[in-house]
């Protein structure tokens, strides 16, 4: 647990970084630092590892004052991943992460040996070990600076705005694979991120700070959209926030699945089922939906893949219901496409008992 107790950071020049803050980050959760520019986030995050010195108040790592440790003592216990890796550019993949086992002792066989598996666990294939940090992509690169943060076991973990610099496709993965990583090893993490949607998604606590350093408020993601304590957390969060709240609904089991028909690219158009409407689903081999048919406008003997419309989305069976309201809405039919985690079909829903699901979720909470 790492506690903020009335911590404030005031410069030789009079300028107020952090202003009183107190805060809890929980043991084995993800806070994430949000607000403005301005707002102390990167600030607070770096007077945890003494970085940056408090000017007063009490920061605190399961109930040891951060003052009373000397900052070698206290840095290796943290991990700290930043933008852009950080990396040592002479240094191989798994020399980096391997290095600060290595300066503390020890040997050179089992340092590498688990640098291998840590690797393994960022996702990351065995044959970028020997490679150095310019021959990998920046997404590649962030998985190493994370194994590297990680090499030493550390029980906290302090992330400054780790997947800003990469493709939002990229940093999308990115940010899963850490919420599975994380899963795993259950670290106690601070991270500061601009990016609400990053914080909403990432942390079990979001912690919003105004201009000036002053808490604003901390609460989980779906506290936070349901009940904005202030008109500035209110704006900050945005207005699509109850579109966002339905990331934190999950599909109950009285969502019921309707059986949908299927066709295949290279089926003859004689053999496709009679549907309701005009749009069937198409699926490979392995009965994984591929997207929908318009059967008024086939222009050929057999349904050729001009014939797939692709604009449709999927969602799985454990997926929140704001992915199943994606999946309805961007569907020319109407429907949800569910699948099971290995892609498969499993059924659909329409959009109408989406929304009802939506209600129950809603009143079950009120």
């Amino acid at each position: 647990m790492i506690t903020f107790d009335n911590v404030s950071k005031v410069y030789p020049d009079g300028t107020v970084a952090v202003d009183s803050l107190t805060l809890t980050a929980p043991n084995g959760k993800i806070t994430t630092l949000v607000g403005p520019s301005g707002c102390g986030k990167t600030t607070s995050m770096r007077m945890i590892n003494r970085l940056i010195e408090p000017s007063s108040g009490t920061i605190e790592l399961d109930g040891v004052d951060t003052q009373s440790l000397d900052r070698v003592s206290l840095r290796r216990r943290i991990g700290y991943v930043i933008q852009n890796a950080g990396l040592f550019p002479h240094r191989t993949v798994v020399d980096n992460v391997a290095a600060l086992p290595r300066l503390l002792g020890g040997g050179k066989k089992e340092t590498r040996s688990k640098a291998m598996e840590l690797l393994e666990r960022v996702g990351l294939d065995a044959k970028f070990a020997r490679r150095y940090p310019w021959q990998l992509s920046g997404g590649q690169q962030q998985r190493v600076g994370v194994a590297r943060a990680l090499a030493t076991d550390p029980p906290f973990l302090l992330m400054d705005e780790p997947f800003s610099a990469v493709d939002p496709i990229v940093r999308s993965q990115l940010q899963d694979g850490f919420l599975q990583l994380q899963a795993d090893i259950s670290k106690t993490i601070v991270m500061v991120t601009h990016d609400i949607d990053e914080a909403l998604k990432l942390g079990d606590q979001v912690v919003v700070l105004r201009e000036g350093g002053t808490l604003a408020q901390a609460a989980s993601p779906a506290e936070l959209l349901a009940a904005p304590t202030d008109s500035f957390v209110a704006d900050f969060v945005g207005s699509a926030r109850g579109y966002q709240a339905l990331g934190f609904h999950t599909a109950d089991d009285r969502l019921r699945l309707n059986d949908e028909p299927t066709v295949t690219v290279g089926q003859p158009v004689s053999d496709i089922p009679v549907v309701e409407g005009k749009w069937i689903l198409a699926v490979d081999v392995n009965h994984a939906p591929v997207g929908w048919v318009d059967t008024a406008n086939l222009s050929g003997a057999t349904v050729a893949d001009r014939d797939v419309n692709l604009c449709g989305t999927t969602a799985r069976r454990s997926d929140p219901l704001r992915e199943l309201l994606n999946s309805a809405l961007s569907s020319p039919s109407g429907r949800c496409v569910v699948t099971d985690d290995a892609g498969k079909l499993l059924g659909t829903v329409t959009d109408h008992d989406i929304v009802e699901a939506i209600r129950r979720a809603k009143d079950s909470r009120s």
